[in-house]
């Protein structure tokens, strides 16, 4: 590694550790905290357990309460969201946009690479009514959103079940469940995927591949380093192995990469998110 890098790895280093002692407000009977997070101010975190992944951003005023709050790698929330109680389990790669609503009462599941954009409110329960006087809209039940789910924004959701690949466009209110593949809109959501298609067409292994050393380029660029190839592997194969090296190792058949914890790795992986998302071996 060239000596301008580690000098900008070892400035960095001391960025990150700043961010990560603006500590949140925690009450927590059991908390972990990955490496090279950041939080931003008046946060408040009221859950029995709590796991925050590596690199994972959470802006200001962020309140969060509940049993469980798991964020995996890479989890992105924005200002003003707020999670009002329950059990909360997300994947890698998530992005909240800000002022949105997370419940989690009868237990909320959210896969990887997801997706939900502004002033949206996701919920698992319909309670306020006295039962006693015969109400009869009372009720709860989970919330399960698949992988790389998108909703694009200003979106209400109901307990659902959401599959993996499906795209609720801007104003969707989600009352029923969502298919993998299909693409929805409306008040109440209906089927769009015959108009506007669905949200992804599978490209080639090489196009893939051609993508992302597009992106590579521009991160050398970036941080003024020489070919991408000098820092970073490129597997093409599902079945080829990860080996021991200092190397950033991806796989694009796997959609994944080497998790080492390595500065550069961090601002690599960073540098690629929201256009492409990889997942940790």
């Amino acid at each position: 590694m060239d000596q301008l890098l580690r000098l900008k790895l070892s400035l960095f280093k001391r960025r990150i550790k700043h961010f990560v002692f603006n500590k949140p407000l925690i009450k927590s009977e059991k908390f972990e905290i990955g490496k090279n997070v950041v939080f931003g101010k008046n946060i408040k975190i009221y859950a029995k357990n709590v796991k925050i992944g590596d690199g994972c951003v959470i802006g200001d005023n962020v309140i969060i309460h509940g049993e469980e709050f798991v964020l995996g790698d890479y989890g992105k929330i924005y200002q003003n969201c707020f999670f009002p109680g329950g059990k909360v389990q997300i994947g890698h790669n998530f992005w909240l946009g800000a002022d949105s609503i997370v419940d989690g009462r009868a237990g909320t599941l959210i896969g990887n690479n997801v997706g939900i954009g502004a002033q949206s409110q996701l919920w698992t329960h319909m309670i306020y009514g006295d039962v006693m006087q015969g109400c009869r809209f009372h009720s709860e039940a989970a919330l399960t959103i698949g992988n790389d789910v998108w909703l694009a924004g200003h979106n209400l959701v109901s307990p659902v079940t959401i599959e993996d690949r499906s795209l609720a466009m801007l104003g969707s209110l989600i009352t029923k469940n969502m298919y993998k593949d299909r693409t929805y809109a409306g008040s109440p959501a209906k089927d769009f995927t015959d108009k506007l298609g669905p949200q992804f067409e599978e490209p080639s292994i090489e196009d893939k591949k051609e993508i992302l050393v597009s992106k590579l380029e521009l991160f050398t660029k970036k941080y003024g380093l020489k070919d991408y190839k000098n820092y970073v592997t490129i597997y093409t194969v599902e079945d080829d192995c990860f080996i021991e090296t200092e190397q950033i190792q991806i796989n694009i058949s796997r959609r994944s990469y080497k998790k080492t914890g390595a500065i550069l790795e961090y601002l690599l992986i960073y540098f690629l998110l929201p256009d492409v998302k990889l997942l940790p071996e």
